[in-house]
């Protein structure tokens, strides 16, 4: 059974491509919460730089995020990365966690998203 995905992107940009990646980035959000395989997409700025941006993601599976990654959007701003952040864009991976302690398994369907 396909697992789900959770990460955490960040993006920290050049003080003068501040205001551009905040708007690219925005777009970004209505693109792909209309995914399919996309469980949430949600774009979070830090709370003391506001030149800091994270998106919280979720996907069904390997193969939905594979699709997301593919995309001219996300192409596009991959591209344009080296001009409009400092370090690049990080990603980190998770599993979610139950109150009990354990890895967190998606509810069956999941894998029809493929």
């Amino acid at each position: 059974m396909p697992r789900q995905l959770f990460m955490r992107v960040r993006f920290q940009a050049k003080p003068a491509c501040k205001e551009e990646l905040y708007r690219r980035l925005i777009e970004l959000v209505a693109y792909a919460q209309q995914e399919l395989g996309c469980l949430f997409y949600h774009l979070h700025v830090d709370r003391d730089d506001d030149a800091i941006f994270y998106f919280s993601e979720g996907w069904a599976n390997q193969a939905a995020l594979d699709r997301h990654n593919s995309t001219v959007p996300v192409q596009a701003i991959i591209a344009d990365t080296p001009r409009l952040t400092e370090v690049g864009v990080e990603v980190e991976f998770m599993h979610r966690i139950a109150p009990n302690g354990s890895t967190v398994e998606e509810p069956a369907g999941f894998e029809e998203m493929t």
